[in-house]
């Protein structure tokens, strides 16, 4: 059984079994995307390694792009500086067709370009947050992002949502119940590593460390 189904079963069983199973899927989709979207958590952080063909200046990811965390040019050992989308315009306007070596990338839309487009063959490795899939009452467990060990969350997400439709007053003890569970799930999943703990650095006015 994939964990969508056990969310359906349990919606079901907590007295939603009158409303259509399309709906309760969109609930818990609703409430997996805003759960995965709602900070930059590190389970959706992917890694890629692209092989960028010449003069080709857009670049694709295999998971779905959402925002850039680092994207380096390893051919040339650049890394590539982030533009605005109306700066690049407006500043590289005299050489918008240039061809060389990527140093810089922006965004026009959803689109991730680079600039200036490469010469030749390159290897680009990007560092990034990926963006939930809609799920579907078939959804397989690879599909939800939301971490296992913890999507009770996304349950009474849902859940919350289905009393408010409904309008009963429990919508509000489930969203309470949920924020509770979050936290628990906030502090597990940002805290990686325990080796090293954070530091704080503290610089004078000239950036000297003292």
């Amino acid at each position: 059984m994939t964990i969508m189904s056990e969310w359906l079963d349990t919606m079901e069983d907590y007295g939603f079994d009158d409303v259509g199973r399309s709906m309760l899927v969109r609930l818990l989709d609703d409430a997996h995307k805003e759960l995965c979207l709602r900070e930059p958590w590190p389970f959706l952080e992917r890694q890629e390694t692209i092989t960028q063909a010449a003069e080709d200046d857009t670049v694709s990811t295999t998971a779905t792009l959402g925002k850039v965390l680092a994207l380096v040019n390893t051919t040339d050992k650049y890394v590539l500086e982030p533009l605005r989308t109306d700066g690049q315009l407006k500043d590289f306007v005299a050489d918008l067709d240039n061809v060389g070596a990527p140093t810089h990338y922006y965004f026009v839309g959803d689109t991730l370009y680079l600039w200036p487009k490469p010469e030749a063959t390159k290897t680009l490795k990007i560092r990034f947050l990926t963006e939930p899939a809609t799920l579907t009452s078939d959804s397989a467990d690879s599909a939800i992002l939301w971490p296992a060990r913890h999507d009770s969350i996304v349950l009474y997400a849902a859940l919350s949502k289905a009393y408010y439709i409904n309008d009963d007053p429990q919508g509000a003890a489930f969203q309470q119940v949920m924020e509770a569970r979050l936290q628990i799930a906030r502090t597990d999943l940002w805290m990686k590593q325990y080796d090293r703990p954070d530091r704080a650095i503290v610089l004078d006015d000239d950036e000297f460390i003292f």
